[in-house]
């Protein structure tokens, strides 16, 4: 398994982990679109392209249903977001690629 699986594998992981741990109807939906985002294309490295656009979009999804209090991040699950923060910042942090995805990391 190459280094982008890897990668690939684990952000499909964490995200499973966080719709498991969810009751919210709408954050599900979030998670799933994330999930289909990042696994729509067939090529790997063109997955591994989709992750840090389809994060930053699910944490903004998260922060709306935050703002409009119909849904609350228990510990474990803003635990899982950390995660996948930081293994996308791990993933771009080198080259063109980290410039590019820095307001990601910073929203």
């Amino acid at each position: 398994m190459t280094k982008k699986e890897e990668a690939i594998k684990q952000v499909n992981d964490l995200l499973q982990q966080l719709y498991e741990s969810l009751d919210n109807t709408k954050a599900k939906e979030a998670v799933q679109l994330t999930y289909n985002q990042i696994n729509k294309p067939y090529k790997p490295s063109q997955k591994y392209k989709e992750i840090p656009e389809a994060i930053d979009l699910l944490k903004k999804d998260f922060s709306k249903l935050s703002l409009s209090k119909e849904n609350r991040l228990t510990r474990s699950q803003e635990e899982i977001m950390y995660k996948l923060t930081k293994l996308t910042r791990q993933i771009f942090q080198k080259g063109f690629d980290g410039i590019m995805y820095a307001n990601i990391w910073f929203s």
